[in-house]
């Protein structure tokens, strides 16, 4: 599934999940009357593994990590984590283990799993494979069966020694779509181009030459093969649900990307994500 093709495979499983999506990010999301999801329905402990995206990096309005608005673990009532939807569902509030890492890539957060797995969790969130597929050259990318193959080996580890643990993967976001949105403004492209962060697919911004669109296509077709690695793995394991591409899927809009970098979500970003990954789970079954 090719980023560009691919969003029409599943505009329809998108439209069921983001259901009033676009007005929740002119206001906070409705708690109040959300049920238990069958597929988590009593988490004491939620469980997260990811990236920069699930410590809020840059999406607050200072440079660095800004938890309380993860869209998996954050406490700040303008995204609606998974954590508080959890609360407010149950009447418990889960507690929670953040052993994302910035930075950090599949295999590293096998390394970081010990964390989670301590907790014993009933919940565990994973969004990874952005850093796999950015890096300072294209040869650097992760090669897709080595993706496939970590988180492989994380879902194995997880169903044997969290056994009481959903699994809740989300799709990496199209990131070739937040080149797209933001190769306009003059900003993004001065942060961009001055920035060693993903630069196989974001360095020479504003370069329209035929090689740098296919350095770009390049990681838009690694991430493709990370999604549906993603979707193999998660069906192959035990108590997993992913949201059907949807992350990827989403369009997200320039004031869901961060003003810091152009590049991570904002607060409204990682509500975005919360309420895709909220409608995944409630649509999941164990």
């Amino acid at each position: 599934m090719h980023g560009r093709g691919g969003r029409a495979l599943i505009a329809l499983v998108v439209t069921g999940l983001l259901a009033g999506c676009a007005a929740s990010s002119a206001a906070e999301p409705d708690l109040t009357e959300l049920e238990p999801p069958a597929a988590a329905a009593e988490v004491a402990a939620l469980g997260i593994l990811g990236d920069s995206m699930s410590l809020g990096v840059n999406a607050c309005g200072e440079q660095g990590q800004c938890a309380e608005v993860s869209w998996a673990g954050g406490s700040d009532p303008a995204v609606g984590s998974i954590a508080m939807r959890l609360a407010a569902a149950s009447g418990a509030e889960p507690e929670v283990v953040n052993a994302a890492k910035d930075g950090g890539d599949v295999g590293e957060a096998l390394s970081l799993a010990d964390e989670v797995i301590r907790a014993r969790p009933q919940l565990v969130t994973v969004l990874l494979g952005g850093n796999d597929a950015c890096a300072p050259s294209l040869e650097e990318m992760t090669p897709a069966a080595d993706y496939e193959a970590g988180l492989a080996a994380l879902f194995g580890r997880l169903n044997v020694e969290a056994p009481d643990a959903t699994i809740l993967v989300l799709s990496i976001p199209d990131l070739h779509h937040l080149w797209e949105i933001g190769r306009t403004n003059p900003q993004a492209v001065q942060a961009w181009n001055s920035s060693p962060s993903c630069s196989n697919l974001l360095g020479a911004a504003d370069d329209d030459s035929a090689e740098a669109d296919a350095r770009r296509d390049a990681v838009a077709a690694r991430v493709d093969e990370f999604n549906a690695a993603i979707v193999r793995v998660c069906a192959a394991a035990e108590r997993c649900i992913d949201d059907g591409g949807a992350v990827f899927a989403y369009d997200f809009s320039g004031e869901e990307i961060s003003a810091i970098d152009f590049f991570h979500p904002s607060i409204a970003g990682q509500r975005a994500i919360a309420e895709i990954a909220w409608g995944a789970l409630e649509g999941g079954s164990e």
